[in-house]
């Protein structure tokens, strides 16, 4: 969990202790998989929200909160994004 949560951060040490860790206890194997997972994920968000696939209604509400906070609503590209 350190790692997915370090790879996705902007600390390069804290990234650095994650995948040390993750080499140790699994080897480099696990560490090029875990990678590989995380930036998946991140391109298939920025592939569906650069055609401007919107967000499911059922999540519109739930994640008003954490929108606002994080200052996604104000991403340019919220405009394709976001049911207004």
């Amino acid at each position: 969990m350190k790692f997915t949560s370090a790879i996705t951060g902007a600390d390069a040490e804290v990234l650095n202790t994650a995948r040390d860790a993750v080499v140790e206890i699994m080897g480099s194997p696990a560490v090029v998989t875990a990678s590989i997972i995380a930036a998946n994920f991140s391109m298939l968000d920025r592939i569906a929200n650069a055609i401007g696939i919107s967000l499911d209604g059922m999540m519109l509400k739930p994640s008003a909160d954490i929108r606002e906070l994080l200052g996604i609503n104000n991403y340019p590209s919220a405009a394709n994004t976001l049911e207004r």
